[in-house]
């Protein structure tokens, strides 16, 4: 397994490396693989194509930072900030890739964040007032709100500071948090 991983960080490495010289979306499987030393054939072993290996690329790059057993509420804002920073840090690479395949990153990212919204308003609802479907409802909308933020800001050129969009990003689920309990005390008031 360890010698798996080695192999598809040297692929994404070389994915990197090429990112630099050109276009995203003008680099092949083959590139890939010849500046990674490897054969074509070691590539499809650990990746279907160029848009599973951007997918691992991104999870294992910087949304891990959302993925982290330790990750809480109390802490959101500190991992969005480390995640934010190493988008930032490979900014090039990050927008060329959202350019060539929006998709892939806003659907991870999104996966992740619902999960994370859900259990927000899981932990809000002391009351269990909140239908299943409505809080995965309520997560969806969330993340692909925080999605398209995202994407604005890297499309954007990084215009913000990654503590600037980590502290919204943490405001915004504290607002839901706090808002949330209000408006449940009241409803338990009438």
């Amino acid at each position: 397994m360890a010698e798996a991983n080695r192999t598809k960080t040297e692929i994404a490495k070389a994915f990197l490396t090429l990112a630099h010289e050109r276009p995203a979306n003008k680099i092949s499987v083959q590139d890939i693989a010849q500046q990674a030393g490897i054969n074509r054939q070691t590539f499809y072993y650990h990746f279907s194509d160029k848009n599973e290996l951007l997918r691992w690329f991104y999870q294992v790059d910087s949304l891990c930072y959302l993925t982290a057993d330790e990750l809480s509420l109390e802490n959101w804002e500190e991992q969005a900030r480390k995640m934010l920073e190493t988008m930032k840090e490979k900014g090039r690479f990050y927008q060329e890739t959202v350019e060539a395949q929006r998709d892939i990153l806003t659907e991870e990212f999104s996966k992740i964040v619902i999960r994370l919204f859900r259990k927000l308003f899981e932990d809000v609802d002391h009351e269990g007032l909140l239908s299943d479907s409505d809080k995965e409802f309520y997560g969806r909308f969330f993340a692909y709100g925080c999605s398209g933020v995202l994407l604005s800001w890297i499309r954007g050129g990084y215009q913000e500071t990654p503590l600037e969009i980590a502290t919204q990003l943490f405001r915004l689920a504290k607002d839901i948090e706090f808002f949330g309990s209000r408006l449940y005390q009241q409803e338990m008031e009438e």
